[in-house]
């Protein structure tokens, strides 16, 4: 009976694999902007109606051109939407933040579903005009406190630490193809010399002239045609340069004669 086998650890330079419950937590978040975002347009009305009370408590001496840019609907649009584009950037840094495995956003924006949640009910009791903003209201609620259960689950506290972990490491270079090594006196290969004549091979040069040492030599049909003389165009009784042959005793026959007599 062979003992149970655990999964071998992700490689130490690879990124961790983000688990399913983080991901469709940071997909219910983006239900929950959207939710938000519809629900604070349709409050526009009694979000006025606030406004204009807030004003009335102003002092009397309070200056009529404050008080006219105050009360005008442009002030109101341009203040609600700054508001609404702020909230928006934030949480949707946060949940990218939580994405990424950051242990401190993903606290964050769990206790964000659970404060969305906990306004959800006290709104169903209270006076929220008008009434169908409760819709996209309810639809965010639930996906918020979804999306908080989920981060608060084991596997994505675990992806939050792997990722931790994946940050602290050093930054690897990259890998580049190797270049083949050749050896220190390695030399290309060369086209193979052709020489001009390659159906006509050169004969050896060759010197006519008598044998040196004691080989025979005889000459061959091309240095029978270069050693044969010429005819000597000044003269019959000259011979051309060349081919004289010396009349000069040899030092070895003065002495031969002087020996035999």
């Amino acid at each position: 009976m062979t003992a149970p086998t655990q999964p071998a650890p992700p490689d130490q330079g690879t990124r961790p694999d983000r688990p399913d419950a983080m991901s469709i937590a940071t997909e219910l978040w983006a239900v929950v902007i959207i939710g938000q975002i519809v629900a604070f347009i349709g409050q526009y009305p009694s979000l006025r109606d606030a406004w204009d009370r807030q004003i009335r408590t102003l002092p009397a001496d309070t200056p009529r051109e404050q008080v006219d840019l105050l009360t005008s609907s442009g002030t109101l649009i341009v203040v609600l939407a700054i508001f609404g584009v702020v909230l928006t950037v934030v949480s949707a840094g946060l949940v990218l933040l939580t994405r990424n495995g950051y242990n401190w956003a993903r606290l964050i924006v769990a206790a964000m579903g659970v404060f969305i949640t906990v306004n959800l009910v006290f709104s169903l009791f209270g006076d929220v005009e008008p009434r169908w903003v409760m819709i996209p209201m309810v639809i965010s609620g639930v996906a918020g406190i979804g999306a908080s259960v989920l981060l608060l689950r084991r596997e994505s506290e675990q992806y939050c630490r792997d990722m931790a972990a994946h940050r602290k490491r050093p930054p690897q270079p990259p890998q580049y193809p190797q270049q083949p090594q050749y050896p220190q006196h390695f030399h290309y290969p060369q086209h193979p010399q052709y020489s001009q004549h390659p159906h006509h091979p050169q004969q050896p040069h060759r010197q006519p002239g008598p044998p040196t040492g004691g080989s025979q030599w005889s000459p061959g049909p091309g240095d029978q045609q270069r050693a044969t003389p010429q005819s000597w165009p000044y003269g019959d009784g000259q011979q051309p340069p060349g081919e004289t042959q010396s009349t000069r005793p040899q030092p070895n026959e003065g002495n031969e004669s002087r020996g035999e007599s």
